[in-house]
């Protein structure tokens, strides 16, 4: 078993140093060192392996006020990370959103105090999370309120 966990896992290598695209380097290190079947006769082969995932595609805005109508700052996000990708910290901001499933409005990186000064920040996010539909928006009291729940999210 170990030796085909290190298989798949030097595969994926070579899929990903050959530039293979996104869909086809999709399986995370647990995915593709768990064998599709686990009672396996010896000399035969597994089934094949899970099929990836569904991509995260996510459209992120920050804009100050909390009725925007000031300048927003954009950043797309792909998960796994992809050429489209404008994020600055794509690889923990995916983390974050799989850690809520989707559901943005669990996140709180950082419970902590800030301070009570009112500058309202409103972020939004749209596109799909694992194939299914997202959208989300929320205003926040100030930056450090948006900073200590959304973490890298909307840091951007």
């Amino acid at each position: 078993m170990k030796t085909r966990a290190r298989a798949s896992a030097a595969a994926a290598a070579v899929l990903l140093s050959a530039g293979l695209t996104a869909a086809a380097a999709t399986a995370t290190p647990t995915a593709a060192a768990t064998p599709a079947s686990t009672a396996t006769e010896p000399g035969t082969e597994a089934a094949a392996e899970p099929a990836a995932e569904a991509a995260t595609s996510l459209r992120l805005t920050v804009t100050p006020g909390a009725t925007p109508a000031g300048t927003s700052r954009a950043a797309a996000l792909e998960c796994p990370p992809g050429s489209a990708t404008t994020h600055p910290d794509p690889v923990t901001a995916c983390r974050l959103v799989d850690s809520v499933d989707g559901d943005l409005t669990r996140l709180d990186v950082d419970p902590g105090v800030c301070t009570a000064e009112y500058d309202p920040y409103t972020v939004t996010a749209s596109g799909t999370y694992r194939g299914r539909p997202l959208s989300f928006r929320h205003t926040y009291g100030n930056r450090c309120s948006l900073a200590r729940t959304t973490g890298a999210v909307f840091a951007f």
